[in-house]
């Protein structure tokens, strides 16, 4: 007798569409600290004075100001493309959209081989912003509908594990591709990362669950089918198209960005809008965008080390070295999803990262530098095991339907505003506040902790449909007996 399919966990379909998706985070990683070490190479001519290489300049002086907005083009790009493709996924598919969106980042990778000006490396920057912006959001949604709730738990911590994959690339590739014409070909290798995607992409199934939505009722039941390898899936096909019927209603309804944040939908989704904003922009709130963006700045402000240099430096061996732990902490933190529910991780890794910004404060005040290094360490990685990746699944493991591919847009727009408005920020406030910029971190990570730990239920293991019922009635403390003794309940049942 066939296994029941709900009862699965990840099979091996499952999980190189999930892979094969990832690359867009893989790029978003990719893009999001590949500016960090070639920065003055590029901007300040350390390589030597400028001069033409194949026709083009050997670097591209300009002020920090400039290259502050070159680098902050992208997470605005990000935010464009996160409220721009909502459409997109819900009338063509997910797969479409992730498929797609890596057009923009061609054309950006090529853009950045032949620019001539930091204008043009911008233009470049938003591009392939708005390509990962539009890619990420999507991915998660993917996961999630595409995953049975078991494999979920797991599979949706890919997303900070992928995007750790390619920061740490970005980080080690730049220690030897810094040089004149090189960090031409280090900033355009996100185009080949997106034609590597789109060719895996094409042996990708498309989510069930929308094609229920589009009434592709026999493609769904096949796809379902392909997923869940020989279980039977009839049980786990029929919830999914009463629960997609359900939700849409006769007229197809889908909700808008307006609609979700206006509070105009059919059910009350304020909950889920808030825990998935507060999510992505504690998340940046952190400081981690301070640490990606400029980690070579700040141990180059802890170590006194010299800013400018054509050979690697202390500080930049560091920050690769950061990008390489973080990556084995997103691998234990895939982990830890399995074992510890979403809250569990996410109260813990804000509490933590308060701790580290504490005690970076401290080793960077009094002169303790192999503390407030390894602080820095510390940091990244209870970040990627909680606040990384948690947030990103949010929406889809809450939400209808009809609702997902907004809230998520709304979020996301959070994560990638909050992005740009740090990493303008986090300069500044080093050359200021110096020693003491991450006690601000460390208020805002104490923040997180207590509001989650008031507003965000446990999904690990439960149906997206019981986490619907259960939570769409506004703003409510979770921690109150009748969410406890609901959720709990359901547990139960499943249990038995």
């Amino acid at each position: 007798m066939a296994v029941s399919s709900e009862s699965l966990g990840v099979t091996k379909y499952q999980l190189f569409c999930v892979l094969a998706a990832s690359l867009s985070s893989l790029n978003y990683g990719w893009n999001y600290g590949v500016t960090n070490l070639p920065g003055d190479v590029i901007t300040k001519c350390a390589a030597g004075p400028q001069h033409t290489i194949l026709g083009l300049p050997s670097c591209l002086p300009t002020s920090d100001a400039t290259w502050g907005l070159v680098i902050s083009a992208f997470p605005i790009g990000a935010l464009a493309g996160a409220i721009s493709c909502t459409h997109f996924a819900n009338a063509y598919g997910r797969k479409a959209v992730l498929l797609y969106s890596n057009v923009l980042s061609i054309l950006g990778g090529l853009l950045f081989g032949v620019s001539v000006n930091a204008p043009m490396l911008l233009i470049a920057r938003f591009l392939v912003g708005v390509a990962q912006g539009c890619a990420n959001g999507t991915f998660t949604n993917y996961v999630a509908e595409i995953s049975t709730p078991r494999a979920r738990n797991t599979l949706g911590s890919v997303i900070q594990f992928s995007t750790c994959i390619g920061t740490m690339m970005s980080q080690l590739l730049a220690l030897g591709l810094t040089v004149p014409p090189l960090w031409r070909v280090l900033f355009a290798i996100t185009g080949v990362i997106s034609l590597i995607h789109m060719a895996l992409l094409t042996m990708c199934v498309e989510s069930p669950k929308w094609l229920v939505s589009k009434d592709r009722i026999d493609e769904a039941r096949k796809v379902l089918q392909q997923l869940r390898k020989s279980a039977d899936c009839t049980e786990e096909f029929n919830t999914l198209v009463n629960t997609v019927h359900a939700e849409m209603g006769p007229n197809a309804y889908t909700a808008t960005i307006y609609d979700v944040v206006r509070g105009k939908t059919p059910d009350n989704l304020r909950h889920q809008l808030l825990i998935a904003v507060l999510g992505m922009a504690f998340q940046q709130l952190s400081g981690i965008s301070g640490v990606s963006f400029f980690s070579t700045k700040l141990f180059n402000s802890i170590t006194n080390a010299p800013t400018h240099s054509t050979k690697p430096t202390l500080a930049q061996i560091l920050t690769g070295m950061v990008s390489t732990i973080g990556t084995l902490a997103a691998l234990f933190g895939i982990a830890m999803a399995g074992y510890f529910g979403r809250r569990t991780l996410l109260i813990f890794s804000h509490m933590a990262m308060a701790i580290s910004s504490i005690l970076i404060s401290v080793g960077s005040v009094k002169g303790y530098n192999v503390l407030a290094i390894a602080m820095v360490f510390v940091f990244y990685c209870v970040y990627i095991v909680g606040a990384g990746s948690i947030p990103w699944v949010f929406p889809a493991e809450m939400t209808p339907i009809y609702a997902v591919s907004a809230i998520s847009a709304v979020s996301g727009s959070i994560a990638y505003a909050s992005v740009f408005a740090i990493g303008m920020a986090f300069a500044p406030l080093m050359d200021v506040l110096k020693g003491y910029t991450f006690l601000l971190f460390a208020a805002t990570n104490l923040a997180a902790s207590v509001l989650f730990f008031f507003l965000l239920p446990e999904t690990k293991d439960k149906r997206v449909t019981e986490m619907i019922r259960i939570h769409s009635v506004g703003v409510h403390n979770v921690m109150k007996r009748k969410y406890r003794a609901e959720l709990y309940s359901e547990k139960d049942k499943e249990c038995m």
